[in-house]
């Protein structure tokens, strides 16, 4: 979506600006709230997985997993809603680029460089962690760092509460992104 003045206004509130993100089950926008007069982000649900009722759960699941959690390298979320039949998250606007992308334009980090923007991102999910949620997705892409070199963990998208994970659990859908899976985790298919 190009920048324009006549982009869509989701809820009267939230004006969509330009395309900053895809990923298979959501486009993330630039976008404007007009009522408090700062970018945010916004992640909207793609139209053929609004339809799908396990999909919309699990978009609503994102945005109460990550709502819950309050923490310096967490992106916020701050609302949630439905408007022209788009399901969308409301999140603070992270300027800068995520991990994967950092990694491409200038290769390897140097070590204290690496060493800092992981303790960021542990410092996150250890805090999601201790707060009952796991992330279930953790990799460069979901990892954004702003240009002064701070980090915050987005996409809790799969997240999962503690409470409802069982040791003997099998499953015939395997959640996240089997290339960076842990090593030594089975993979059932």
């Amino acid at each position: 979506m190009e920048k324009n003045s006549t982009a869509p206004i989701l809820s009267n509130r939230y004006q969509l600006q330009q395309t900053i993100g895809t990923g298979g089950t959501a486009v993330v926008y630039l976008a404007r709230d007009l009522m408090l007069e700062r970018p945010v982000a916004i992640k909207v649900l793609r139209q053929d997985f609004t339809q799908e009722v396990t999909f919309r759960e699990r978009f609503r699941h994102e945005a109460k997993a990550a709502a819950n959690l309050s923490h310096p390298n967490i992106v916020t979320v701050h609302d949630f809603g439905f408007d022209s039949n788009r399901l969308y998250i409301v999140m603070e606007y992270v300027p800068g680029t995520d991990l994967k992308t950092l990694i491409k334009q200038h290769g390897r980090l140097p070590l204290e460089e690496s060493v800092n923007l992981i303790v960021q991102a542990c410092a996150g999910i250890g805090y999601a962690h201790r707060g009952g949620f796991v992330h279930c997705d953790v990799k460069p892409h979901n990892i954004l760092v702003s240009p002064d070199i701070r980090v915050k963990v987005t996409d809790f998208g799969i997240a999962r509460a503690l409470a409802s994970i069982h040791p003997d659990e099998k499953h015939d859908v395997v959640w996240g992104s089997p290339q960076y899976f842990s090593p030594g985790r089975p993979l059932r298919f």
